[in-house]
């Protein structure tokens, strides 16, 4: 049974007053897009000695600040899933109310 208690809870996080879910995705979005930015930037700086594209790739992506830039993505992305999970319980625990209330509604007119 949901009680009152978890039904005002689901209600807080949808209704989301700071709108930390949204700003969570938004940091998720914006690390994604830095990807490219750090990829690029460290290929830039990459030794001279190494002429192709493909090797100055290859040494930027080992670089500890490309693996750095991917461990801040990886913690922004949490919070993003956390945020959606969140809201996806939320939404259960309000449909799941709804169900019960209909419910019990439909019991009353039948007995």
């Amino acid at each position: 049974m949901i009680t009152d208690k978890m039904l005002d809870r689901a209600m807080e996080i949808l209704i989301d007053r700071e709108n930390q879910a949204a700003k969570a995705r938004a940091a998720a979005e914006h690390m994604g897009d830095l990807t490219k930015v750090v990829l690029a930037k460290l290929m830039h700086n990459a030794p001279p000695d190494l002429k192709s594209a493909t090797a100055r790739e290859t040494w930027a992506l080992a670089h500890p600040k490309y693996t750095e830039h991917l461990e801040q993505k990886k913690a922004v992305a949490e919070l993003d899933f956390i945020a959606r999970d969140k809201r996806a319980a939320a939404s259960a625990i309000i449909e799941a109310w709804r169900t019960e209330s209909s419910n019990a509604r439909a019991a009353g007119k039948i007995g």
